[in-house]
This record gives structure tokens, sequence and C-alpha cells, in this order.
């Protein structure tokens, strides 16, 4: 392991972040849940739970989950960049350069709705 000699008078991560391992746990929207946040923060690195894609009935039990099973520190992942207009060009241009890889997994590419909550929808 490589141990980076602590500074003087500066602050690791572990110290600003209040965890034992200098770890952050990369939040993956749309494929997990609390249980890997939970399970990183309690191992000593920094779970992170992404809320980007719940609702907000989801994110209030995916946070309760988490202080019912952890008291250590954990972070909480939201999207903050501004939705482009659709653009059924874009789109079809998309589907189109994934149409092997969308039926290679049986997934009709009509059965996919560009929204602003179309990744809300599949998930």
């Amino acid at each position: 392991m490589i141990r980076v000699p602590k500074v003087p008078g500066v602050p690791t991560v572990s110290d600003v972040l209040g965890v034992e391992l200098p770890i952050i746990q990369a939040p993956m929207a749309g494929s997990q849940s609390s249980a890997l946040a939970i399970a990183v923060s309690n191992a000593g690195g920094l779970g992170s739970q992404p809320c980007a894609m719940l609702g907000l009935d989801q994110i209030r039990a995916e946070l309760k989950a988490i202080t019912a099973a952890t008291s250590k520190p954990y972070n909480v992942n939201f999207f903050v960049h501004k939705q482009p207009a659709p653009d059924p060009a874009r789109e079809d241009a998309w589907l189109k350069l994934l149409a092997p890889y969308l039926a290679e997994q049986g997934i009709d590419p009509a059965s996919i709705a560009f929204t602003s909550d179309c990744l809300r929808s599949h998930w």
C-alpha cells in the first residue's frame, strides 16, 4: 500500500470527510441502492447514494435506510446539469448507432422514450 505522508497543518481527505479511509464510492445512478452506500460507509470509506433518478419518496426511503444502518458519513448525489432540449434527429442518430447493441439485448428501440423523465421511467 502506498502511504502519503501527512503534512503538518494540512488536513487529509479522511480528516475532511470524517472517514477512516480515503475512499469515495462512486454514486451510480440507476444501478445501486442504499445497501452499497451503507456497506462502504461501514467499511470506513465515504458511501454515496445516487438520488438523481429517484422520486422524493424514494429518496426519503433510501436516506432513512442509510441513517438506520450507519452513523458514519455518507454522500448524497444529484445531477445538476441543464436538461438538453429534445432533438429527434439526434435521438434517431443515437438509436441507429446503438441498434446492434439493443438488438443483442432484445431491446426494441421503439420502447425507448426520449423525454425529460425518460431515465426515471425505465428504472
